[in-house]
């Protein structure tokens, strides 16, 4: 990240994903789920996302992971921060979420132990704090028997 930027506050992430939570499309669980996610190679640029349910449920998209997507799409590869919010169809906040464990792997691809969740409601916390060994490139390379 260039020294001329800096992370958005956590009040502006979690202002963005609250925002782009409103366009979630769940009419399956009820639960609108937006995020927002922050990467080193691009500044300050917030991207965004929101779940996005399908009646064949394994097509459904998690908010993490379509903010997440969206920022490889824009340049990103390290992820720094990332901030979620869900709420139920009446508009209460749930507070109580954690990223699923499809996202805690896609925040571990891009991300580090130390990478920042922020979650509306409940706290910062690490990605170790959810997913403490995670599979990653390492897991992949060829070792000694």
């Amino acid at each position: 990240m260039s020294s001329s930027s800096t992370i958005p506050s956590d009040d502006t992430l979690l202002a963005a994903a609250r925002a782009v939570g409103a366009h979630a499309h769940s009419p399956y669980s009820g639960w609108r789920v937006g995020s927002a996610a922050v990467f080193a190679e691009t500044g300050d640029t917030i991207f965004r996302g929101a779940n996005v349910e399908n009646g064949s449920y394994g097509l459904t998209i998690c908010g993490e992971r379509s903010a997440i997507f969206s920022g490889v799409a824009g340049g990103g590869r390290r992820l720094v921060r990332i901030a979620l919010t869900c709420t139920d169809s009446s508009g209460t906040l749930i507070a109580k979420i954690a990223p699923c464990g499809a996202c805690l792997q896609v925040i571990a691809e891009f991300g580090t132990a130390d990478t920042a969740i922020v979650i509306d409601g409940r706290g910062v916390f690490r990605l170790a704090d959810f997913l403490p060994r995670p599979f990653g490139a390492d897991s992949l390379k060829a070792h000694d028997d």
